[in-house]
């Protein structure tokens, strides 16, 4: 049904020599006003999209598109499932009870997206992986497929990404402005603990990751001016490789935040006490172990998400 592909992955191809456009890409003004359309705009990869000037029926493929679009004031009609479940991330679905699941993050469903009713007017395209021209080439065949952020973007890019796409810049730094102000806020209340040193960390069931410098999480911690432990300063977006429960030293700190890609914070927990060289790490002595939704927290999230790690860090360390 979608095999226009030869000549849709040719266009693809094409524009993604194309030199990127930082923070997910420019309108090129081509309308006077814009309430008019279409409008064409250059989006993370380069590549020049048409689409409507007010786009009102929004596809979301990733969590961090999602994430960014209901905080710009969107609810899309469709959206990627969470990694964690037949579901959008759990701190998401109450935004969006009535949104249509169309696959995968990584392999999203052509059919589903194409018998969404009222049609899709642009697709966001947002990934943990590099661009594939031939699925952005099914998809434009469906709607104006944008991709709004590249794998080495933050979420403040992929946010802006987003508004590029959605006509809403103006509210994207809005957005921003807020996030910092509550930035601020969150640093003063935390006292004597301003200066704590800080350890982030997904328990799974090959063994605990910690997060590494780029990561989501990681990216608030430092705006908040927190310290992370010496050996958690590994450049990378994701999280380590699972860490030897002989060697658990590199989880400790004055505080440890520790979660699971599910809302269940305490199993992880549980398994980690199951575990004698646990109860050693002065993090543990000191009862400074914070369980938490590993979702916003440890998977790639947005401004919703932000917001959750600020308020935790603020309930847990805060005066």
């Amino acid at each position: 049904m979608f095999r226009t592909r030869k000549l849709f992955a040719a266009v693809a191809l094409a524009t993604l020599t194309l030199t990127a456009c930082g923070g997910g890409g420019t309108d090129t003004g081509t309308t006077s006003s814009a309430a008019e359309g279409p409008r064409t705009i250059t989006d993370a990869t380069g590549a020049q999209v048409t689409l409507p000037a007010q786009p009102k029926n929004v596809v979301a493929l990733a969590e961090t598109d999602l994430d960014a679009a209901i905080a710009l004031g969107v609810t899309p009609i469709g959206a990627s499932k969470s990694r964690q479940g037949d579901s959008v991330a759990g701190y998401l679905a109450a935004e969006v009870p009535g949104v249509k699941l169309v696959g995968e993050i990584v392999e999203p469903n052509l059919e589903a997206i194409a018998a969404l009713d009222p049609k899709p007017d642009v697709i966001l395209y947002g990934h943990f992986i590099e661009p594939d021209p031939a699925q952005i080439a099914d998809l434009n065949a469906i709607a104006p497929t944008v991709v709004t952020s590249l794998v080495k973007d933050d979420w403040k890019a992929s946010l802006k990404g987003v508004a590029n796409a959605l006509n809403l810049s103006a509210k994207a730094d809005e957005v921003i402005r807020d996030y910092d102000r509550k930035v601020k806020d969150t640093k003063d209340s935390l006292g004597a603990n301003a200066n704590a040193e800080v350890s982030l960390v997904r328990w799974n069931p090959q063994g605990p990751t910690y997060l590494q410098q780029q990561h989501f999480a990681s990216t608030i911690v430092a705006d908040l001016g927190l310290k992370r432990p010496r050996a958690q300063q590994t450049e990378g977006t994701g999280p380590s490789d699972p860490v030897s429960l002989e060697k658990l030293d590199v989880l400790d700190a004055d505080w440890l935040f520790l979660g699971t890609l599910n809302a269940d914070g305490a199993s992880a927990l549980e398994q980690a006490e199951a575990n004698p060289t646990w109860t050693q790490l002065k993090a543990v002595r000191a009862k400074h172990v914070v369980t938490v939704d590993g979702v916003p927290w440890t998977s790639r999230g947005g401004p919703v998400a932000a917001g959750i790690v600020l308020d935790d860090i603020r309930k847990a360390l805060g005066a």
